[in-house]
């Protein structure tokens, strides 16, 4: 795992050896154990790119030099960039042996300018697991950069005619002289919808993302791509050989067993975040039955709130397997935490249990430099109520919708996470629209109405569902065909999981430079599932059935019955209590800057609202929140230099040291 960037000058201009430099610096975080680069600069006249790699290392894999990163082929005319795993680079390397290739080190990178070699542009193909990675040819003076599958690592770029720029976060790229930010203020409406800016857009004017299962060209004809080598593909029948659900069971337990194996290889401490959740308890099952070490094991708790603890299913789940486990119990103010995350993820960021995540990964490197987590579980295997919602609301009238709404109106305000309010609310959120718009809005932080409300008078007003809900159009007619649960399934797969959840994960244990590995995304098993029928993920109100099935025999009882739980956090609470005065002093300033997009009034009585426990809005006030200190880094110029002090929380660790 490391950090990687660089900039290719199509018009042969020397390479800003300084301005690489800077980027890099920009990275450490990524990759605090060294660095490399490599510059190539265009002979005479030619029409030829000249170009920079960069590279910070985090050591994992062969920790030894020859490992080091741009890392070339035998003949130095290939390089490569890379930040990930290859999680089949020994039998890939075996072929590649097989075909004449030599390598110099016993790192899984060098499989990467290897297989270029043997199987050119289709390589990407070849390579199985989690990266982000930039390939230099030296002969054909040509770039290459590509992203993995569903999206874990992240890739970001500009294009301005005369230079490509690219580099794992934002951050690296406003390093460059060349590179003005600009707030991409028409993609305010979205942020606030989904607390997101949906990929391939960033909050950035010009800055986008290479979009998952994509890779992009770099060379003198000029910039193309990107382009596809993957997609999911979903069917309404089951695969053949599986006729029945107990075969399905028994298939699903081998490949995730085996894909937990594969991300336990590592030269490094390694360990798992384990949330008391089904998915990482099942990871933390398997690891414990493949080592003969107690594997370590990290939850993050809140004390004295029950609806949102995990700590005693997290324990229950440790007892059983005899790990050696370490609880994080946040008990401090988390403002101080805010410009902290932002810094981190260098664009506005609605998902607070960020929070959370980012204490238990900074708890976990204390400890390990590999953590294996559950992530990508309910995208695989239909875990969120909100697919047994959408499949229950394609059944119901649309008139039955005002009598839900008024029927929710009189239930107590609680902020609970199991909130019947917030939860009869979010179902009848909508009712007149499609079940795609229906199933985002049961997600969304604000409605369009609100939105409009909040935009105020002016172009950026204009918030059609076809602008505000414009991501979610599935392009492909084929998905129309399919049953409802796997359309949803494949919306949530390339949507909310690369935008929300892998954004989330990655930068918030990058952080800390911690490495987190998800064995429930690996391609073999997610193919598979997604080949399954619905009744084999969604049965009698059941969700994730067919995991539940596999490894029944494995789980502690209280897991198996336990209601899906997020990993979230009390923010309700906090903009009522640790958050009021913060937010008082930003968000609710004379002078702050979110006044120059949206109605300063209509921010107000939304923390009114909240404050007189009149209605929760602490997950809008918390969007609003990243928005402005966000727009004060900005304009400060905080995103283009090193933190100097993270913020710190008050934490309690109990357990295992």
């Amino acid at each position: 795992m490391c950090g990687i960037c660089g900039f290719a000058n199509l018009d042969g201009e020397p390479v800003d050896d300084g301005a690489g430099r800077r980027m890099m610096e920009l990275l450490r975080h990524r990759g605090p154990d060294g660095d490399g680069t490599l510059v190539r600069s265009a002979p005479g006249a030619t029409r030829r790119p000249s170009v920079f790699l960069g590279h910070r290392r985090l050591k994992i894999i062969d920790l030894s030099d020859a490992a080091r990163q741009p890392m070339p082929n035998e003949t130095k005319t290939v390089w490569v960039t890379f930040n990930g795993e290859i999680y089949n680079f020994r039998e890939l390397r075996a072929e590649l042996r097989q075909c004449g290739h030599e390598f110099r080190s016993a790192s899984d990178t060098e499989t990467i300018v290897h297989a270029y070699e043997q199987f050119g542009d289709d390589f990407i193909r070849h390579l199985d697991g989690m990266f982000a990675f930039a390939l230099w040819d030296e002969p054909r003076a040509r770039l290459v950069l590509a992203r993995d599958r569903s999206g874990k690592k992240p890739l970001y770029y500009i294009a301005d005619g005369a230079r490509f720029t690219f580099a794992q976060e934002i951050k690296a790229l406003l390093a460059c002289p060349w590179v003005e930010p600009h707030v991409a203020a028409d993609h305010i409406p979205e942020y606030l919808v989904f607390g997101y800016v949906p990929g391939p857009r960033t909050m950035y004017r010009g800055v986008y993302q290479v979009p998952p299962g994509s890779y992009m060209i770099v060379d003198a004809a000029g910039v193309s791509g990107p382009r596809r080598y993957w997609e999911l593909k979903f069917s309404d029948r089951a695969p053949a050989g599986i006729r029945s659900a107990a075969e399905a069971a028994r298939r699903v337990r081998e490949l995730l067993t085996q894909a937990v194996a594969r991300r336990m290889i590592s030269d490094v401490p390694l360990g798992a975040l384990l949330s008391g959740g089904l998915d990482s308890s099942i990871v933390v099952g398997i690891m414990s039955q493949l080592t003969q070490e107690p594997v370590r094991t990290f939850t993050a708790g809140f004390p004295g709130d029950l609806s949102y603890d995990e700590q005693p299913y997290a324990e229950a789940a440790a007892k059983k397997f005899r790990t050696r486990h370490t609880v994080l119990v946040l008990r401090g103010e988390v403002g101080s935490l805010v410009e902290t995350l932002l810094w981190h993820h260098d664009q506005p960021y609605g998902d607070y249990s960020a929070v959370p995540t980012y204490l238990v990964a900074q708890l976990a490197r204390q400890h390990v430099t590999v953590a294996l987590n559950g992530d990508g579980g309910d995208e695989v295997f239909a875990g969120y109520e909100r697919f047994l919602a959408a499949m229950l609301a394609a059944k119901i009238p649309s008139a039955v919708a005002p009598l839900g709404r008024t029927i929710s109106r009189w239930l107590p305000n609680g902020d609970g996470y199991y909130s019947p309010r917030r939860r009869l609310e979010r179902f009848f959120f909508q009712a007149h629209t499609s079940v795609e718009e229906r199933f985002a809005g049961w997600m969304s932080l604000f409605d369009a109405p609100t939105v409009a409300t909040l935009m105020g008078p002016g172009p950026e007003a204009d918030l059609a569902a076809e602008h505000l809900f414009g991501s979610l159009r599935q392009p492909d007619q084929r998905l129309a065909t399919l049953p409802l649960l796997q359309r949803l399934l494949h919306l949530n797969f390339t949507t909310y999981l690369p935008d929300d959840l892998h954004v989330k994960m990655d930068r918030m244990s990058m952080a800390h430079g911690l490495e987190t590995r998800s064995p429930m995304l690996d391609t073999a098993l997610v193919e598979f599932v997604a080949s399954l029928p619905p009744e084999m993920k969604i049965r009698r109100g059941q969700l994730k059935y067919i995991l539940r099935l596999a490894f029944r025999d494995m789980l502690p009882r209280e897991l198996l019955r336990r209601r899906k739980h997020g990993f979230t956090a009390p923010v309700d609470r906090w903009f009522r209590h640790e958050l009021r005065p913060y937010a008082e002093e930003t968000l609710l300033a004379r002078d702050a800057h979110v006044n120059d997009y949206l109605r300063a009034d209509a921010i107000r009585s939304l923390y009114r609202e909240h404050k007189e426990e009149r209605k929760n809005n602490g997950d809008r006030l918390w969007a609003l929140l990243n928005l402005e200190v966000w727009l004060r880094m900005l304009r400060r110029g905080d995103l283009r230099q090193r933190m100097t002090r993270p913020g710190q929380i008050a934490v309690d660790a109990v357990g295992a040291q």
